[in-house]
C-alpha cells in the first residue's frame, strides 16, 4: 500500500513538472511574439514618420486611395522586416531583457 502511494506521488510530481515546463514554454513563446509585435509597431511608426518627410509624388496625384495603399505597403514591409531574420534587433534585445521576469 505504501508503494502505491509513493508511485502516485511520484507520478503527480512528474506531471506537475511537465505541466510547469509546458507553461514556461508557452510564456516564452508569448514573450517572443510580444517582442516581435512591439518591434513591428516601432518600425511602422518609424516608416510612417520617414514617409511624412517626403514631398508629394509627381507620378501619382495625392488621394485618399494612395494614402491607404502606401499605408498597407508600409505595414507589409514592416511585417516582412520584423518576421524575417534581417530585423533591427529590437525584439531580440527586448526578449533578452525580459525573459528572466517571466
Amino acid at each position: 500500500m505504501d508503494i502505491d502511494l509513493i508511485n502516485q506521488n511520484l507520478a503527480k510530481t512528474g506531471l506537475n513538472r511537465l505541466g510547469n515546463n509546458q507553461a514556461s514554454i508557452s510564456k516564452d513563446k508569448e514573450l517572443k511574439e510580444a517582442c516581435a509585435g512591439f518591434e513591428a509597431i516601432f518600425l511602422n511608426t518609424m516608416v510612417t514618420s520617414m514617409r511624412g518627410t517626403l514631398t508629394g509624388d509627381a507620378l501619382f496625384n495625392e488621394s485618399n486611395e494612395m494614402d491607404i495603399y502606401q499605408s498597407m505597403y508600409d505595414q507589409a514591409l514592416v511585417d516582412e522586416v520584423s518576421e524575417n531574420g534581417s530585423s533591427t534587433g529590437i525584439k531580440e534585445f527586448l526578449y533578452e531583457q525580459l525573459k528572466d521576469s517571466i
